[in-house]
């Protein structure tokens, strides 16, 4: 999904000389290509957070197109403060990419997990929220973001995934994988793998992957709510504040009685040490672990 991202920005980058890429000492090797070939276009600051979303603002404040790249704790954690004030409160278009989703970085260890970025970045006015699961839904958030008139949050994990979805699909609607009847599996960004091994196994369950995060469509939404007995929403992020908190809020707030199952991280630190495969079963995520819960219900 990183080389996906990289090809549609520096496609953006080649048409348009307002377009600029700043990539916080990171993303050695996925733009190589890049610096050679718009040299004038890129720029490094190094390790140093909280100026360079202040450098982004202030280059979007002078009608340039910024495209800033680094690794998620170093786009909205480590510079919170910078992103709420210096780029949502302007509402600058400024495109966020966020690398390393989820657990996707183990065995690095919570410095390098992101499982409350979504909780984070939805406490933040104006700011897109976008949590693709392939190349696919990965070219349609970008090319989203590049249109979109606010600041925009993507988060992908950080290797070579497979192409799932259709490139018709909509980026803003949640997208149906499989049609089941009284159970419905909810689930964006990283997890998609142990989703559909799951689902290979749950014969009448329902798979809808939700990418758009924020603004969510909250019709198709209730349609959803509205539809199915048990909705499970499964994500590598914190039980609080991820998709499954958002999706309780629009049932409690539109009246609608849902079992909503939050197949998620505990809001605990991640002690455990090895790769994610290891920490998916550990933490009750993977496929086995979400078979058992839809079977249990």
């Amino acid at each position: 999904m990183r080389n996906t991202a990289a090809k549609e920005i520096s496609n953006y980058c080649k048409n348009n000389e307002n377009g600029f890429l700043i990539a916080g000492d990171a993303g050695f090797g996925v733009w190589d290509a890049f610096q050679k070939e718009l040299p004038t276009q890129y720029i490094n600051p190094g390790i140093n957070e909280q100026a360079t979303i202040g450098l982004a603002s202030g280059m979007a404040l002078s009608g340039h197109k910024v495209f800033y790249y680094n690794i998620i704790p170093f786009v909205l954690m480590r510079c919170y403060e910078q992103v709420r004030l210096d780029i949502a409160y302007h509402n600058l278009p400024i495109v966020l990419i966020g690398i390393g989703s989820g657990i996707t970085y183990a065995p690095a260890g919570m410095t390098h997990y992101s499982v409350e970025d979504i909780a984070l970045a939805k406490t933040i006015p104006n700011l897109n929220i976008i949590s693709p699961s392939d190349p696919v839904q990965v070219q349609k958030a970008v090319a989203y973001a590049i249109e979109s008139d606010k600041p925009t949050y993507i988060r992908i994990s950080r290797s070579g995934e497979p192409i799932i979805f259709d490139d018709n699909i909509d980026i803003k609607k949640p997208i149906y994988l499989k049609r089941g009847a009284k159970q419905c599996l909810l689930f964006h960004g990283s997890i998609v793998d142990e989703v559909l091994k799951a689902s290979e196994k749950l014969d009448e369950v329902s798979v809808i992957s939700v990418p758009m995060i924020s603004p969510i469509d909250v019709e198709k939404i209730l349609e959803i709510l509205n539809k199915y007995e048990d909705i499970f929403v499964v994500e590598e992020h914190f039980k609080d504040g991820g998709l499954g908190t958002i999706i309780s809020d629009i049932a409690v707030k539109h009246n609608v009685y849902a079992n909503i199952v939050k197949i998620a991280i505990d809001n605990e630190y991640i002690h455990k040490i090895g790769n994610c495969d290891y920490l998916r079963k550990e933490l009750l995520i993977d496929s086995e672990s979400i078979v058992n819960i839809v079977k249990d219900k």
